[in-house]
C-alpha cells in the first residue's frame, strides 16, 4: 500500500507517493503535513522590501547577536554601499533564535536588509528517512526569525550528502524530498509575508540530476531566491574555474539565471583566501573580479562569505568600486537586458 504525503500550498494540496518524501515519527513512517493556521496574521510579519540589488555579507550567530560587533560591521557596510546581511540564527534552543529583535530592528533602521540563515541538514542529509521532529524544528526556527522581523529566510544545507549509501537513493526521490520540505516551509511561513531563499552548490546551475538532490527548475517553482555558492576555490574539477574568478562567478550566475523563470539569483562569492594564488591576482583584485561578474551577469546581487568575519579588504574593494558609480543607476540596470548565454 502506498503512503501519501500531503503538503499544503497556497492554492492547492500536493500529494506525493512514498516514492517521494518519507519521514520517521516514533519509529513509524508518517506523513508530512502543514500545520500552520490558514488565516494566521502574526504581529511580527515583516514589511521591509527587498533591495533592488543585493550587496551583502554573511554573519555568524555571535556577530549577529552582539550589538557592538554588529554596529561596527554596519558602519563598514554602509560606508561600502552594502545593503544586506545574512545572519545565522542558530543555535536556537527550543526552536527559538537567540538573535535579539533589537538587533534586527537596528539593521532595518540603518537600511540593511536582514536575512535569517537556517541550516537544515548540516553537511547534507547522511541518513534517510529523517525524523519529523527535525523538520518541525527547522520550521520552528524559521518562524522564530520571522517573528522578530527578518523579511527573508534562507535555507542552507538543504541537500543530501553525496557520499555513502545515499548514492543508491534515486535522484528524483531526493529532489522530491527537498522540494517538498521547502514547499511545506513556504506554506507555513506564508502568514509572515517573507521571502524564501535556498542555497545550492555552485555546480548546480551547471548540471542536472545532481546526486545531492538540488535542481534549478524544481526550486524555481518554490522559492523566491536561489543562491549558488560560486566560490572559485571549490570548483576543484576545473583548473580554469579555480584560476579565473570572474569567469567562474559570471558563468555560474548566468547559467543559473537562464535556467529559472520565477526565482531571482543571488550568488555567494568568495571573500576568503583559499586558492586565491592560483589566479595570479591579489586578494583585492580577486574580490573585485567577482563583484564585477555579478553585476555583468544581470542577476539580483551577491553575498560575500567569510567565516572569520574579516571584511576589511572586501569593504575597501567595494567602497572603491562604487565610489564613482551611481548606486541608483546600478540598481535600475541590475535586472536589465541579459548578456548572451554562455
Amino acid at each position: 500500500m502506498k503512503k501519501q504525503i500531503i503538503i499544503g500550498t497556497v492554492c492547492a494540496v500536493a500529494i506525493i507517493t512514498a516514492a517521494g518524501i518519507t519521514v520517521i515519527k516514533g519509529g513509524q513512517s508518517s506523513d508530512i503535513k502543514s500545520t500552520a493556521p490558514a488565516e494566521q496574521k502574526p504581529a511580527g510579519a515583516s514589511v521591509m522590501a527587498q533591495p533592488e540589488f543585493y550587496r551583502g555579507i554573511y554573519l555568524t550567530q555571535p556577530s549577529g547577536k552582539n550589538l557592538d560587533t554588529l554596529k561596527k560591521l554596519v558602519e563598514g557596510a554602509k560606508k561600502s554601499n552594502f545593503n544586506v546581511m545574512v545572519i545565522d540564527v542558530q543555535p536556537a534552543p527550543n526552536g527559538k533564535t537567540s538573535i535579539p529583535k533589537e538587533n534586527v530592528d537596528y539593521l532595518i533602521a540603518n537600511g540593511i536588509y536582514p536575512i535569517a540563515r537556517v541550516v537544515c541538514f548540516d553537511g547534507g542529509l547522511k541518513s534517510f528517512p529523517i525524523e519529523e521532529s527535525v523538520l518541525q524544528n527547522k520550521i520552528a526556527i524559521a518562524k522564530s526569525a520571522c517573528e522578530i522581523g527578518f523579511p527573508e529566510i534562507q535555507f542552507d544545507y538543504i541537500r543530501f550528502n553525496d557520499d555513502g549509501f545515499l548514492t543508491k537513493i534515486p535522484t528524483q526521490k531526493k529532489a522530491e524530498f527537498i522540494e517538498g520540505f521547502l514547499s511545506r516551509a513556504k506554506n507555513e511561513l506564508k502568514p509572515y509575508n517573507v521571502k524564501i531563499a535556498a542555497d545550492v552548490f555552485g555546480r548546480i546551475p551547471l548540471n542536472s540530476n545532481d546526486s545531492i538532490g538540488q535542481r534549478m527548475e524544481g526550486l524555481d517553482n518554490i522559492v523566491d531566491v536561489i543562491c549558488p555558492m560560486a566560490y572559485p576555490s571549490h570548483y576543484t574539477w576545473s583548473e580554469k574555474m579555480m584560476k579565473d574568478p570572474y569567469y567562474t562567478v559570471y558563468t555560474t550566475s548566468v547559467k543559473g539565471r537562464d535556467r529559472v523563470k520565477k526565482a531571482q539569483i543571488v550568488s555567494y562569492i568568495q571573500a576568503f583566501k583559499i586558492k586565491v594564488g592560483k589566479s595570479g591576482l591579489t586578494y583585492d583584485e580577486y574580490v573585485l573580479q567577482q563583484i564585477k561578474a555579478c553585476h555583468d551577469a544581470k542577476i539580483k546581487g551577491y553575498i560575500l562569505w567569510n567565516a572569520r568575519q574579516d571584511y576589511i579588504v572586501p569593504f575597501k574593494v567595494a567602497e572603491n568600486y562604487y565610489k564613482d558609480k551611481n548606486i541608483a543607476q546600478i540598481n535600475n540596470t541590475a535586472a536589465g537586458k541579459k548578456p548572451s548565454a554562455l
